[in-house]
């Protein structure tokens, strides 16, 4: 059993936070018994306590006392801040009160000064209302007595005074004295203008002008210096001397310089000098001399009238329009085209001189100083521009009166014959030529620009063992001269002149030339005959060549343009051989010879711009001009050499550029018409659709359409060139398009992969029905049967004549063409292709096919 003691001091513990070390006291039961001795130990643990601090407050009682003292002193010195507190509190309370009275009688301050200074400002804005109303009242009494001047000044001064009241504009009275104001201005220009209008009238009926010394106004009068003055001070007198200009320019001056009538018409003052009239003179004047006089006695009026000052600013508008009318018409017709009246136009340009000088004397020139100077020395050149304009106008007054009549002209070449043969014609070829403006209306498209046109020459048939070229390649589009990029060997002792203006040939060529130009026609050797000719001579000793010069001649149809063309050059020609005589070297624009020979080249370029207009009239345009452009070139070499081996300053003469532009121009357009008669001619064929099933209807109805088309078709531009072009050139435009549609024919046929019996007859029979075109190749002086040369100007007939032929062949014919080289113008693949399509496999067809697989011989 617990002592109560341990349960005691437990307790005791408990209050200290203690727990009890023994198990057997914190399990221990807490029974009334034991709170006696609980309360007991608790006694004495007070009493112990209290003794302990009663004996610390002993040992402490001085220092407590010093704390109790100063606590005190602090309770006494707080008593003391809270009496000044309240005493603060009270004074801050008095301050405010002081605060708000010194605000309301600062309050009463600005009040009172702003009284004062509204009640200064009400004074003087009534002063100024006041003066602003006398400044109107007298400037409306001035104006009411006709003192319009005085009348502005005062209206000045009561603008100005109305500036000062600008601030005031929300006032009632200010409002009302700016709508015076506005009345009094608005009265001022009235009646100023009214007077304005009675002091300078003018009279269009009677083409004169008036101005009045001075105009009356209320109950008296203003001059016209006080009223200009007037108009000036008011801000419209700059736009009644605009409407003043208008009115003198074109009643008075513009009728005077009008070239033709303005000579009829001078100008005259009344004897009370306030009216200028323009008047029928007794007879015509055309001398710049009249004309001069009369402007003078125009503007001396007007200074006379309107006074220095005035007129300065007058001639701000009116002197730019005299001197623009003036330079721009009246004194350009002045200048005389003949060069026999030249010393009229040094009379001229020295009068126009002297009265530049009266202008600027007179202060009429204002900011146009040396204008009239300026175009005195720039006279030649004017002079210059007026020749070349009018040479273009007669170009284009030619242009517009019609291409003219057509007429025949020829065509003539000099060549040599060496042992009967022709040689190569000379023919210019230039491969610089300046194309740039050759596809007026014609469309030549960039890359036909580029490709290279043979000569017009005449191609002779003859053997291809190289491969087939493409179909587009195998076109003979040699024709007159286009062949601008051929390479040309030098031949001995020829220049490199010679060497451009040359057209290569081959002896066959030059032998088939023999038989266009119509030499040569006795002798009817054929093709072989003439080869064999050949390789005889070759073989054997040299023969000493028979060398003949002959003339070949030849003609074609042309308008009547290329000789207009001519004729204007020649005029240009002629009048720079005429100004560079000793006679006219004292002249002002003796300078010029030079100038008037690049007319011709102007001319030409203006021929080429306005040709795809105006030949549209005709037929055949392009042919037309072709044959205009030939023609036209020929006479402007002949025409340049012959200027050329003049001395001086023409033999600087050069038209090599507008030859060759001109060349060029016609060879474009007469490419251009065959690349579109070519097209036309391969769509009419294309219309057989390769001539596959030529036998079935309806691809049968088709095929012969298509080529009965194409005969109509040629056979129809034969008939519309034959009286225009030469017979050569005719010959060789049917050869190529004709070479076009056979060379289509034959690659049509060989792109057929099986040819039946009946195919092979059709096919034939087209072959034949081409074939009836040779009748367009004899010459009218030939004899209807003789021997067409179509072969001659279509590459290819030969080879389609021989296709027709296959076409119609067993196999052992062919191959006896072959052997004996009728059939030298196919390849053997295309050979070997076409047994094939004609004929069913067979021991005989391997056979004819091995053969032709064989090398050609020799």
């Amino acid at each position: 059993m617990v002592d109560k003691k341990d349960i005691a001091q437990a307790v005791l513990q408990a209050v200290d936070g203690l727990f009890p070390e023994s198990d057997e006291v914190s399990s221990a039961n807490l029974s009334p018994d034991n709170l006696p001795t609980i309360l007991n130990l608790l006694q004495e643990t007070i009493d112990g306590v209290k003794s302990e601090i009663k004996h610390i407050g002993e040992s402490q009682q001085a220092e407590v006392a010093a704390w109790i003292q100063e606590a005190r002193q602090l309770h006494t010195e707080l008593s003391q801040d809270h009496n000044s507190l309240a005493d603060i509190t009270q004074f801050e309370s008095r301050g405010d009160k002081l605060d708000d009275r010194v605000r309301d009688l600062s309050s009463q301050q600005t009040l009172l000064s702003d009284e004062l200074v509204f009640n200064e400002e009400l004074v003087g804005l009534l002063n100024n209302l006041k003066e602003l109303q006398d400044a109107v009242s007298s400037s409306q009494t001035y104006a009411t007595e006709g003192s319009l001047d005085q009348a502005c000044g005062q209206f000045e001064v009561a603008n100005g005074l109305f500036d000062k009241l600008a601030d005031f504009d929300q006032i009632l009275a200010v409002g009302l004295m700016k709508e015076n104001l506005r009345s009094l201005k608005d009265g001022l220009i009235h009646e100023v203008e009214d007077c304005w209008t009675r002091l300078i009238s003018t009279n269009s009926s009677e083409s004169s002008l008036t101005i009045q010394d001075s105009v009356p106004v209320g109950s008296g009068s203003i001059a016209g210096s006080a009223l200009l003055n007037t108009l000036d001070r008011l801000g419209i007198l700059k736009e009644k001397l605009d409407r003043l200009h208008h009115r003198i320019t074109h009643i008075l001056i513009f009728p005077r310089l009008q070239p033709g009538s303005g000579a009829k018409q001078t100008f005259v003052v009344d004897n009370g000098q306030s009216k200028i009239q323009l008047r029928r003179r007794g007879r015509s004047d055309l001398t710049v001399g009249s004309l001069y006089a009369d402007l003078k006695v125009v503007l001396e009026f007007l200074s006379s009238k309107l006074g220095p000052s005035i007129s300065h600013l007058l001639a701000r508008t009116l002197s730019p329009a005299i001197l623009n009318h003036l330079m721009g018409s009246y004194l350009p017709e002045c200048i005389p085209t003949d060069l026999d009246h030249f010393n009229e136009f040094d009379i001229i340009l020295n009068e126009t001189s002297v009265f530049e000088q009266y202008l600027d004397k007179a202060g009429w020139l204002e900011g146009n100083r040396g204008e009239l100077k300026d175009w005195v020395s720039r006279a030649p050149r004017i002079w210059l521009n007026r020749r070349r304009e009018d040479a273009l106008d007669s170009l284009r007054r030619a242009f517009a009166s019609g291409l003219g009549q057509r007429r025949r002209v020829e065509r003539i070449e000099r060549a040599k014959t060496v042992d009967g043969v022709l040689e190569e014609m000379p023919k210019p070829i230039d491969t610089n030529e300046d194309n740039w403006d050759t596809n007026w209306d014609l469309e030549i498209e960039e890359e036909e620009e580029s490709k290279p046109k043979p000569k017009p020459g005449i191609p002779a048939p003859k053997p291809k063992s190289e491969s087939k070229p493409p179909a587009d390649e195998e076109e003979d589009v040699s024709g007159w001269g286009f062949d601008d990029d051929l390479d040309i060997d030098d031949a001995p002792g020829e220049t490199a002149q010679d060497k451009q203006n040359a057209a290569p040939t081959s002896k066959n060529e030059e032998e088939d030339e023999n038989m266009e130009w119509g030499w040569g026609d006795e002798d009817n050797q054929t093709k072989a005959e003439r080869d064999s000719h050949t390789a005889h001579q070759a073989n054997g000793k040299p023969k000493e060549k028979d060398v003949q010069d002959i003339t070949l001649i030849e003609t074609y149809s042309i308008t009547s343009m290329p000789q207009e063309v001519i004729n204007i050059i020649l005029r240009a020609i002629e009048e720079a051989e005429k100004l560079s005589l000793p006679q006219y070297s004292n002249l002002a624009i003796s300078s010029s010879t030079s100038g008037l020979l690049t007319i011709p080249t102007s001319i030409l370029t203006a021929y080429r711009a306005l040709s795809g207009i105006f030949y549209r009239e005709d037929l055949n345009p392009a042919i037309s001009i072709y044959n205009d452009c030939e023609w036209l070139e020929e006479r402007l070499v002949e025409l340049e050499k012959d200027v050329k081996s003049k001395p001086g300053p023409f033999a600087t003469f050069d038209l090599q550029t507008g030859i060759k532009s001109i060349s060029s121009f016609g060879r474009r357009s007469y490419w251009k018409e065959m690349d579109t008669k070519r097209v036309i001619l391969n769509d009419l064929l294309d219309g057989a659709q390769g001539f596959e099933k030529c036998t079935q209807y309806p691809m049968s109805e088709n095929c012969d359409t298509a080529v009965l088309s194409v005969v109509d078709a040629i056979q129809g531009i034969e008939m519309q060139w034959k009286d225009i072009l030469s017979r050569s050139a005719l010959f060789q435009s049917l050869g190529q398009l004709m070479n076009s549609i056979i060379t289509k024919f034959i690659n049509d046929i060989e792109d057929l992969s099986d040819i039946s019996a009946d195919a092979s007859a059709k096919l034939a029979t087209y072959v034949a029905d081409i074939g009836k075109l040779e009748s367009l190749f004899i010459l009218p002086d030939q004899p209807r049967d003789a021997l067409p040369m179509t072969a001659v100007y279509c590459e290819k007939w030969l080879k389609f004549q021989y296709l027709g032929n296959i076409l119609d062949s067993s196999m052992t014919e062919i191959m006896e063409l072959w052997r004996d080289g009728a059939l030298v113008d196919f390849e053997n693949e295309e050979l070997m292709d076409l047994v094939r399509a004609l004929f069913a496999d067979s021991e005989k067809r391997s056979q004819v096919l091995a053969e032709l697989r064989k090398p050609r011989r020799p």
